[in-house]
């Protein structure tokens, strides 16, 4: 996974406050003269989640903290998902999405466009493995999949991302490549369940042949 270095800011700051001020004051200058941008993240399809995905659960947010990772370079917000169904990888009942960004003890640390969850919502998640062991949200975000209702019946909901959608060399003239995330949108909790797990089964028995 890409360092996430390129992406933080931290509060603490070591300069004294005259120079602190002049600093602040070149940023908001050179922030005035550059455009608005946001990350850009390659479009996923549902399929090119499910092959690098390391699982795929459906569950409820439980609880999140924010600590600093091993190495004490970055701070993580993590958060556990109460399981009740698992499509891919390893059953438990609990699995941790950890995404960067968050605060510790004062010290601030925010990424740009990182996926969030909250206490107590419904979630289908197609999470991928990081070098140090975290698992994080596929595509910047693109494989949460919010449970909604309607009609009293329980859909999926693809919600908007933080980050900029791009497409690869290619991938703009072929529509059909994939399913596409906003294809989703509205689709009933049972029917895309059905549809991972065929997807799942498809594709894992294509890579043992």
């Amino acid at each position: 996974m890409r360092s996430p270095s390129r992406f933080w800011s931290a509060t603490r700051c070591s300069l004294d406050p005259s120079r602190r001020r002049v600093a602040g004051l070149a940023v908001l200058l050179l922030l005035a003269a550059l455009p608005a941008w946001s990350t850009l993240v390659p479009r996923l399809t549902l399929e090119q989640m499910v092959d690098e995905a390391a699982s795929v659960v459906h569950g409820k947010v439980l609880r999140t903290w924010s600590a600093w990772d091993g190495a004490h370079q970055f701070i993580w917000t993590h958060y556990e998902i109460g399981v009740a169904d698992t499509m891919k990888g390893t059953s438990a009942t609990t699995v941790t999405i950890s995404e960067p960004g968050g605060e510790v003890n004062g010290v601030h640390m925010t990424i740009s466009s990182a996926p969030s969850y909250l206490v107590g919502e419904e979630v289908v998640i197609l999470a991928t493995a990081t070098e140090i062991g975290f698992q994080r949200t596929a595509g910047w975000g693109q494989g949460k999949f919010a449970v909604g209702l309607a009609n009293g019946n329980k859909i999926i909901r693809a919600p908007g991302l933080g980050a900029e959608l791009v497409d690869l060399p290619g991938q703009g003239a072929n529509k059909s490549a994939g399913t596409s995330r906003k294809s989703l949108d509205g689709l009933s909790l049972n029917e895309f369940k059905a549809q991972l797990r065929g997807m799942i089964q498809s594709r894992t028995a294509k890579g043992s042949r």
